[in-house]
């Protein structure tokens, strides 16, 4: 008899934990905001980018997935780039931004070193303009990191175009 009781103590004992730890869970997912697409408390950019030019944030009206994408780039680099600063200009003045608008623009990827990471302006279609960012961050980290690998070569330089 006691075997028994033992046993049924152990399993509501495992219960009692097990709906303690999903309701935490769930309370997380909830509050972070996994689920609905906010990924942060105010479902905006990372706090590190910035966008400067005649075009401003609002202007794009970035959807949330986009907005996801530009931060997850921003966090993976974390380590390496301190500051993001997106210069934003419309090709053929400002009538309003449609996926279509050809953009002008160009980033600058401050490090913790000491150094810039550059890109030269250039031109896309505002439907294109988070994916060119994106690939732009993951290709700059990269190539700075090659550029590390050199610290003779690193002395002379503050700025790095790519």
């Amino acid at each position: 008899m006691t075997n028994k009781s033992s046993s049924i103590n152990t399993f509501f004992k495992t219960s009692v934990i097990l709906v303690l730890f999903l309701t935490m869970a769930g309370l997380v997912i909830f509050k972070t905001g996994v689920l609905d697409g906010k990924g942060s408390s105010n479902g905006g950019l990372s706090g590190i980018v910035s966008v400067m030019g005649t075009v401003k944030l609002a202007d794009l009206n970035l959807s949330k997935g986009e907005i996801r994408k530009i931060n997850r780039a921003v966090a993976t680099h974390k380590a390496t780039f301190d500051q993001v600063d997106l210069y934003l200009d419309v090709k053929d003045g400002f009538r309003g931004i449609t996926t279509k608008t050809v953009l002008v623009w160009a980033m600058v990827l401050e490090t913790n070193d000491e150094c810039e990471v550059r890109s030269w302006s250039r031109k896309t279609a505002r439907g294109d303009l988070v994916p060119q960012m994106v690939r732009y961050m993951n290709k700059a980290a990269k190539e700075y990191e090659e550029f590390k690998r050199f610290p003779d070569v690193k002395q002379n330089f503050k700025c790095l175009y790519i």
